[in-house]
């Protein structure tokens, strides 16, 4: 019994709107941004990504809204973060917000987020 394949010449569409893949930014890191990731798994920032593109409703980019306090020297100094939707880098660090104590990295965070009146998305369906 032989089996035959028949080729079709089909159209490729583009994705559904927000059904885009994650991408991996080309944009340079910046020194804190460098320091924190440099000696992450591969793996795990890919994981760490996959989440974050559900979280964003499968759109690649940073996630509106969804600033974080993240140590960028132990014990000793706290940055505000925006989580992205990037194989390459999950959150992006804004290096002229470093404070002393998470609390304030975290008070400056929830600062940002009201002044740029973003929410974060919920997917609670």
């Amino acid at each position: 019994m032989s089996i035959q394949y028949q080729s079709r010449n089909v159209a490729m569409m583009d994705s559904p709107e927000g059904k885009e893949t994650i991408g991996a930014s080309t944009e340079p890191f910046n020194k804190l941004e460098a320091q924190i990731l440099k000696d992450m798994d591969v793996d795990n920032l890919n994981d760490l990504a996959e989440s974050l593109f559900v979280l964003n409703n499968r759109h690649y980019g940073p996630i509106p809204g969804a600033y974080v306090a993240v140590c960028v020297e132990q014990g000793q100094k706290w940055c505000v973060g925006q989580l992205n939707a990037d194989r390459r880098k999950p959150v992006v660090l804004f290096e002229d917000k470093v404070f002393a104590s998470p609390e304030e990295a975290q008070h400056s965070a929830e600062e940002l987020k009201a002044s740029r009146g973003e929410v974060t998305p919920c997917r609670c369906n």
